[in-house]
């Protein structure tokens, strides 16, 4: 007969060891009704249907009847209010909900795309090994090349999805202006203080020699098509080139980084490119945790990963921060642990939607999927795109590749 493990209906159900022994004595007393399977001379909750939905009534219960001393009740400010948008909110409730995780693009909006700014600051001011800094260097190295795949094109359009502080693109930008082919740069985030962020940076490199455009979208699902029609469509198409940008293997951060990559080759026409950067999969790569703006780290949370708890008010007294590498998964990881039960309720025009937590579980703030330069390569091809070049830094830690759309054959 299949059996649960004690610990697994720990894990399985978030309960202690000690509520896995009392179910188990209230069976032998016929208090509760769960089949057992004697094994030896230990006793276990046998695994089957039945005992599968009697084990989730026992949980509820338990919910329901828990010591109110030891549980907390959180609700967030009025400021998360503010700042998410209606549908936001449901996304960010759904996460915590179904997933355990906050998708990290909410934590870019108003203070938060300061919160990284200043990080990326400090990398720049440090020369600090890492993303960043490899991105700069490989389209400075790249150079050459780029403008060779641009040949022939008396246009480009600049599209640069998940913008941040605009930084990685400064130089490629300045390049093209020199040239004179940059047409329009489109900025694409989530976050309008990015945007703004990004826009006041272009301005003092610049001033008005770079046609700045933002637009606030997610680019997660949200096309961008719709902003390059009149250009397509124009008399100079055919010598017009759209050169997306995704750099700093943000969609790595996503739970499907295919989805991503899916919805960029949507809005790509048949000339378009698009430019990737990311940290191929090393063991020194799994080790890179640095998100303080400040260098340090001591085991807390950076302002970019607290941003969104704070409006959430979950204070750092009922959780510890846990950062890794999950091995079987192949993914650093940055999460916070509960040593308390709590419940986070929202509340909406006289309705509410509570989500509970059990000691124990976790919630997600960070997730880096780790891939070979080989894997990233594959990902942009299942996708429909078609590899035309890639590089690796001088310490092999960063990887560039440009890929075009991959064409149907000829007939």
């Amino acid at each position: 007969m299949l059996y649960f493990k004690h610990q697994e209906l720990v894990k399985k159900y978030h309960v202690s060891l000690k509520t896995v022994h009392n179910w188990i004595d209230g069976a032998k007393q016929g208090k509760i009704k769960l089949e057992l399977c004697e094994q030896g001379n230990r006793t276990y909750v046998a695994n089957n249907a039945n005992n599968t939905v009697a084990l989730e009534r026992l949980v509820l219960q338990g919910k329901k009847y828990r010591n109110n001393r030891y549980h907390k009740v959180i609700h967030p400010t009025s400021e998360f209010y503010k700042i998410y948008s209606r549908r936001q909110i449901l996304d960010i409730i759904t996460n915590l909900d179904v997933h355990g995780e906050i998708p990290r693009q909410y934590n870019y909006l108003q203070e938060g795309a300061h919160n990284w700014d200043n990080w990326v600051r400090r990398l720049i001011q440090e020369n600090t090994p890492g993303i960043l800094r490899g991105t700069i260097e490989l389209i400075r190295t790249n150079m050459l090349s780029i403008e060779q795949w641009l040949e022939g094109s008396k246009k480009v359009n600049i599209i640069d999805l998940g913008v941040g502080n605009a930084y990685p693109v400064k130089e490629l930008l300045g390049r093209l202006l020199e040239l004179g082919v940059l047409h329009r740069y489109i900025a694409i985030d989530i976050s309008q203080e990015m945007l703004d962020v990004a826009h006041r940076n272009i301005e003092e490199w610049y001033g008005n020699a770079v046609p700045f455009e933002g637009y606030v979208r997610d680019f997660s699902y949200e096309h961008f098509d719709d902003l390059l029609v009149d250009d397509m469509l124009s008399s100079e198409a055919e010598e017009t080139v759209n050169l997306v940008l995704l750099l700093g293997a943000t969609p790595l951060n996503f739970r499907s980084s295919a989805d991503i990559f899916k919805t960029v080759y949507g809005s790509m026409g048949s000339r378009d490119m698009v430019m990737y950067t990311d940290i191929p999969d090393t063991e020194s790569t799994r080790r890179q945790l640095d998100f303080h703006p400040n260098g340090t780290m001591s085991g807390r949370l950076s302002p970019s990963h607290k941003y969104i708890l704070d409006l959430l008010n979950i204070d750092e007294s009922l959780y510890d921060v846990e950062m890794g590498f999950n091995v079987a998964q192949r993914m650093r990881y940055i999460r916070i642990r509960f040593n308390t039960s709590l419940s986070i309720k929202f509340r909406f025009d006289g309705s509410e939607r509570r989500i509970d937590f059990e000691k124990g579980d976790t919630i997600l703030l960070l997730r880096v999927w780790h891939m070979t330069a080989r894997e990233i390569i594959s990902s942009f091809e299942r996708a429909g795109f078609t590899l035309l070049q890639s590089s690796l830094t001088k310490d092999r830690r960063s990887l560039l590749t440009l890929c075009g759309v991959d064409l149907k054959p000829e007939r």
